[in-house]
């Protein structure tokens, strides 16, 4: 039972590589264009974008969970992403 435990731990922090934190959303950017924006790059597996219960508007950050480490690769061999003329 203690390495079935201790394989699923290893699993899970090994996928957190392929998560990108992305700051300084645009409030306009919507959860659906952030996955149509990052696709270029790979398969989009999720994208969690938190919105605020008081205002109802996200938070201004989101992570992005891509299918391979090579994906997020080329994510960061981009030097600037634009999304609604705001650099993010």
């Amino acid at each position: 039972m203690a390495a079935t435990s201790a394989v699923r731990a290893v699993r899970r922090s090994s996928r957190k590589i392929f998560d990108i934190f992305v700051a300084e959303v645009p409030w306009t950017v919507s959860s659906k264009e952030l996955k149509e924006y990052f696709s270029q790059f790979g398969t989009v597996q999720k994208c969690q974008l938190p919105f605020d219960k008081e205002t109802g508007f996200h938070r201004r950050y989101c992570w992005i969970k891509l299918s391979t480490p090579q994906e997020v690769q080329s994510v960061f061999q981009k030097d600037t992403h634009i999304l609604e003329g705001a650099k993010v």
